[in-house]
């Protein structure tokens, strides 16, 4: 099911902004701007990238799109029904259909539990499965991310690290979910074994229609994965496009910034380098004007003061710089 445009997942105006005490016991309260204006669709069986360095507001984004943060301002809506004005019953079917895996397979996992209940456990509590049932589904589960169903009845521990991640993909499979927030899925495995659980990814989304919104700073990653991608800086969207688009001509300074960072596909390639002066600005406090302007190479005279719109020098190619 989508919406009548076609979009699985709508998201407009999004913020999160946290209180940020200035002083013991004080009544003063700065706002660390997180998130602060993020739009973007999602549509059925695509995969969707959001990159960006550390504290961009990625996780964040996912985070309240798992409504596991409450949203300051704006809204999303998921199937063309808003996801915050639901009732409960209507959350329950919104989390039952919205699942994730997350980064760490270390510590996503209980390890007290045995794996069968680490994927039984929402079958448990979202279906009238039998005792019986549950095993069986939980023992197709396994064998369709490639560990055998008898594996089940051990611990968490006595998997790799890759292996771990393919219970987390098989436990949020559980419930046949719409989309699924991937949280930095391979960054914590060997470079090894990225490249299978990508794969298996890939193959899971084409065999159930799967919709992916993937959080990454891996660029090659990203690549590979994603169908369109967005680039957030401080908390804000500044370039979106399809992927091969994106990667092929980069338009804001910063996604140029970016792509001089990452490792070429083959090292005869060459390339401009481009070296960003100074630190990201605190989102406590950002800078007036355009965000990225105190270490934008190609800075000029209104980017101090006035703050870019988002233009569409191509179609479906969106960038908030004052250069276009």
């Amino acid at each position: 099911m989508t919406s009548s445009d076609g979009t699985l997942l709508s998201v407009r105006g999004l913020k999160k902004h946290f209180p940020v005490g200035t002083g013991f016991l004080t009544r003063n309260k700065s706002m660390l701007k997180a998130v602060d204006g993020v739009d973007f669709d999602i549509e059925p069986g695509k995969t969707y990238g959001l990159v960006g360095e550390s504290g961009c507001g990625k996780t964040t984004t996912a985070k309240m799109i798992l409504l596991l943060e409450e949203p300051t301002d704006g809204t999303f809506s998921f199937e063309g029904n808003d996801a915050l004005t639901m009732d409960r019953d209507g959350r329950k079917n919104y989390k039952s259909k919205v699942q994730a895996v997350f980064q760490d397979p270390w510590a996503s996992l209980n390890p007290r539990m045995r794996v069968g209940g680490i994927i039984g456990e929402p079958l448990e509590v979202n279906s009238t499965l039998t005792k019986q049932e549950i095993k069986t589904r939980v023992g197709g589960l396994l064998e369709e991310v490639g560990l055998a169903a008898y594996q089940s009845n051990l611990f968490p521990h006595e998997f790799s690290g890759g292996q771990r991640q393919r219970i987390g993909v098989a436990r949020s499979l559980a419930l046949n979910p719409s989309l699924i927030v991937l949280d930095e899925p391979v960054s914590a495995l060997d470079v090894s074994i990225r490249a299978q659980i990508m794969n298996l990814l890939e193959d899971l989304q084409d065999e159930h229609n799967l919709t992916y919104l993937l959080i990454a700073h891996h660029l090659a990653t990203v690549r590979y994965m994603c169908d369109k991608v967005g680039v957030m800086y401080l908390g804000r969207l500044v370039e979106e496009a399809d992927t091969e688009e994106l990667f092929d001509n980069p338009l804001h300074p910063y996604t140029r910034a970016l792509m001089s960072a990452a490792l070429p596909s083959h090292p005869d390639i060459e390339r401009e380098e481009i070296i960003l002066t100074g630190e990201v600005p605190s989102p406590v406090n950002p800078p007036e004007g355009c965000h990225f302007h105190p270490r934008c190479p190609s800075r000029f005279e209104p980017c101090a003061d006035a703050e870019p719109v988002e233009i569409e020098p191509t179609p479906g190619h969106r960038v908030v710089c004052h250069l276009y």
